[in-house]
């Protein structure tokens, strides 16, 4: 049943109108002569729809719903009235009133057409009720999502919402937001209302695909996108929720890289034992023939090394085994390196780390990387003290410094150290370094001065980098021998 209060200065109108709307037992009707009246009952009692004439001692109608609106902004409001001036209709309007009715005429039709426009009032205010509760249950689901999710309109491609991990993932406000077409955020699709691969959702209802995403500062972002439509006010619109795939197709293209790697790892290995057990087989035919001294000594230490470097080679297959085989991962850098100067013979040399509260995403191999450098310097430094790893952001990229005060590296052997087979040893110490980093997009380089010592500059990407804390300290790494 729907309760109505109808004000009007004139009491018989009041009687008739109750009359005729309670007849059918669809209205309970509650009158009342004055607008001052009006606003008790209202106040104290639960009212659905209000009826009011105009034309009031006191208060007229206008004053009247002025008066309502800040009592209620919502509550339905009717004029009806037998004042029909322009005026009066524009400043009801303009006041927020539901309908305007004109009295006068037919008595069944007129209350009949009252009747009619108090239902279409109150069915409005209760749908939009229904709206808003199920809105603000939804924006609350909204906001407490762990996914992005954006709500366009489809007609015109307007964004009207978004939660607040969509703001996050765009890096914009909502104000900001509010002011796009759901194009703009899909690279390539910018001068569309809607992008191709959503028109199908709005057609069909709902739909997945894989996008991208750019935020405001021009990163894309890939992501699964999955899409309804919903009716908002009226509207259709597209209610569309991205799931962030960045940490994923990081995850895939390193594998992919890597395994492409170990792939010519494999080979390489390979290929360097066939030649060595060439080498072998050589040596070995010589010796068959007793040769005498000094070629019977050579022959046999000609024999130990190449079986040193089968070994090497071999120990080298061993150690990196798993490059491709596991995801790169977010690593501690500071606790990688102290681990892998556990692992060789340290002496005198002492350890210096600045990288407090530095974690970067690379090859689980990172510790590899650190170890060959660290083993690189006491070895071919010849008069290593002093092993410093220090770390320095940069507007694009953070640097990671590693740097001994050994002999360092001539000019003409800075990209040389980093190819396959070169130095005095297997040759795939550094070459390796350079692998493992790249699985990544990591760098390096070496921009030492020669005869003051070596310093080798990694190069880690803005976004596979987290700098846990500001604070950089200069100590000793614990747990090395000084």
């Amino acid at each position: 049943m729907i309760r109505l209060l109808y004000v009007d200065d004139e009491p018989d109108l009041l009687q008739i109108c109750r009359l005729f709307l309670e007849r059918e037992g669809e209205f309970n009707v509650t009158i009342s002569e004055s607008a001052v009246d009006g606003l008790e009952k209202m106040r104290t009692g639960s009212i659905d729809v209000i009826v009011s004439d105009y034309q009031m001692p006191g208060m007229d109608g206008i004053a009247f719903l002025k008066a309502v609106r800040t009592l209620s902004a919502d509550m339905p409001f009717i004029l009806f009235t037998g004042r029909g001036r322009e005026e009066v209709v524009i400043d009801a309007i303009n006041n927020g009133v539901d309908f305007y009715l004109q009295k006068g005429g037919d008595p069944i039709a007129q209350f009949s057409e009252l009747g009619h426009k108090v239902r279409q009032a109150f069915r409005r205010k209760r749908a939009e009720e229904d709206l808003r509760t199920a809105y603000e249950k939804n924006k609350g689901l909204m906001d407490h999502a762990s996914d992005a999710i954006l709500i366009a309109d489809i007609a015109s491609g307007m964004l009207i919402d978004a939660n607040p991990k969509a703001l996050e993932l765009t890096n914009r406000t909502l104000t900001e937001i509010r002011t796009m077409r759901q194009a703009e955020l899909h690279p390539g699709h910018e001068g569309m209302d809607i992008p191709v691969y959503f028109a199908q959702y709005a057609k069909n209802g709902t739909g997945s695909t894989e996008s991208t995403i750019i935020d405001r500062s021009g990163k894309v972002v890939p992501v699964i996108v999955s899409t309804t439509v919903i009716v908002i006010g009226g509207r259709r619109c597209l209610m569309s929720i991205f799931h962030d795939i960045s940490e994923i197709k990081k995850a895939q293209y390193a594998l992919q890289l890597a395994n492409k790697k170990l792939n010519l790892l494999a080979e390489i290995t390979r290929h360097d034992i066939r030649n060595r057990l060439t080498v072998l087989g050589g040596y070995i035919d010589l010796f068959r023939e007793r040769p005498p001294e000094p070629q019977h000594s050579m022959y046999l230490q000609k024999i130990k090394e190449t079986m040193n470097t089968i070994g090497s080679t071999i120990e080298f297959t061993r150690l990196y085994q798993n490059l491709g085989v596991s995801a790169p991962c977010w690593q501690d850098v500071g606790n990688v390196f102290t681990r892998a100067c556990t692992l060789t013979e340290m002496k005198k040399t002492r350890m210096l780390t600045q990288v407090n509260g530095l974690q970067i995403y690379a090859d689980p191999l990172l510790e590899r990387v650190f170890y060959n450098l660290v083993e690189n310097a006491l070895k071919h430094g010849n008069r290593v003290h002093e092993i410093k790893l220090s770390a320095k952001e940069n507007a694009d990229a953070l640097v990671l410094t590693f740097e001994d005060d050994g002999i360092g590296i001539p000019d003409y052997d800075k990209e040389k150290i980093f190819q396959r087979g070169f130095g005095k040893n297997t040759g795939l110490g550094l070459f390796l370094v350079r692998e493992i980093l790249s699985t990544t997009n990591i760098t390096i380089r070496e921009t030492g001065q020669y005869m003051n010592g070596a310093r080798f500059e990694i190069t880690v990407p803005r976004g596979e980098y987290i700098l846990r804390t500001p604070e950089i300290s200069l100590a000793p790494t614990p747990g090395i021998a000084r």
